[in-house]
């Protein structure tokens, strides 16, 4: 098992904009949190405010809204963001509801996470042109 890192060469950075529209950008991280009493190996997402969160906090909440705070707009904040972590990375414990984390799971068995995380994408950006009008 790997601790996880503020190493931007440790993230797996997501473009999950599609063709020709670049973004918004997900840095995700496999790996333990060094806090952690009873180490077991999660799929972390880099928050805008430099927190490292596991994913399944979200996915758990069944709402495509919710997953909004998770995303970069661009690749330029994503630099930024892993331009001021420094030292042991902080991780924000927040509560995994078992049964919607199931439910999430039962909705994308059999598929791929990738083509969820691009469906949710879309919407995304939908929500932020509404917001811009």
């Amino acid at each position: 098992m790997r601790t996880i890192t503020t190493d931007y060469r440790d993230a797996q950075i997501l473009d999950l904009g599609s063709g020709y529209e670049k973004g918004p950008f997900l840095v995700t991280q496999m790996g333990v949190a060094a806090n952690e009493p009873v180490p077991k190996t999660k799929m972390f997402v880099l928050r805008p405010d430099g927190r490292w969160v596991d994913f399944n906090a979200y996915a758990c909440k069944g709402k495509p809204k919710a997953m909004d705070e998770l995303v970069f707009s661009t690749m330029a904040e994503v630099m930024k963001t892993f331009g001021k972590l420094i030292g042991r990375p902080q991780v924000l414990e927040l509560p995994v509801d078992k049964e919607g984390l199931q439910a999430w799971l039962d909705r994308h068995a059999g598929g791929n996470p990738l083509q969820a995380a691009h469906a949710w994408a879309v919407e995304y950006r939908k929500r932020q042109r509404d917001k811009r009008r």
